[in-house]
């Protein structure tokens, strides 16, 4: 089913990320929940454009994956709170998709964008990046943890962010 994307896979590793998989869309776990996760106790909540309420919410998330059958999940390492790193992986995978003609190709972040440090500049046309803003998946409502289980994969809540070694999610939706 996914011999096509095998290339591509191949490629997200070579450019960095720690491992890709591709996924059935019906294994993506949205909640309602997570969204107020954002709301309450997320300081980027109205700070940044791909951060909500500047993003679409869950129902439009739920909407947007019965329009997909397969995505990719990126594992990309944790640096520090300034990431524009995974937002160049992510991106670039999502190019090289719509290049390979998957025109439908859309990513989705974890987390803030990072390309501003401090604050995002949110009036239109003062964005240095315009073109690399992605909504933060779980803003969209992105159950991260019941979707890695939900694909194999064995995570749970760290009690304490290590300073090596932690590992952030990005979802980029294929066809």
């Amino acid at each position: 089913m996914d011999e096509d994307l095998t290339p591509i896979l191949e490629k997200c590793v070579e450019w960095g990320a720690l491992d890709a998989r591709a996924i059935p869309t019906s294994s993506v776990a949205v909640g309602t929940w997570v969204r107020l996760k954002c709301q309450y106790g997320c300081p980027n909540y109205g700070q940044r454009l791909d951060c909500p309420p500047n993003t679409p919410g869950p129902d439009v998330m739920r909407q947007l994956l019965a329009e997909y059958k397969r995505a990719i999940i990126l594992k990309l390492r944790r640096r520090d709170s300034y990431r524009p790193e995974w937002s160049g992986i992510v991106l670039k995978v999502e190019r090289e998709l719509f290049l390979g003609q998957f025109y439908r190709a859309f990513a989705l972040g974890a987390g803030a964008c990072g390309y501003c440090q401090t604050e995002c500049v949110r009036q239109a046309g003062k964005c240095p990046k315009p073109q690399n803003i992605r909504p933060a998946a779980e803003g969209m409502g992105v159950d991260w943890f019941q979707t890695l289980r939900n694909c194999g994969w064995n995570v749970s809540v760290l009690v304490d962010r290590p300073e090596e070694g932690s590992v952030s999610y990005s979802l980029i939706l294929v066809d």
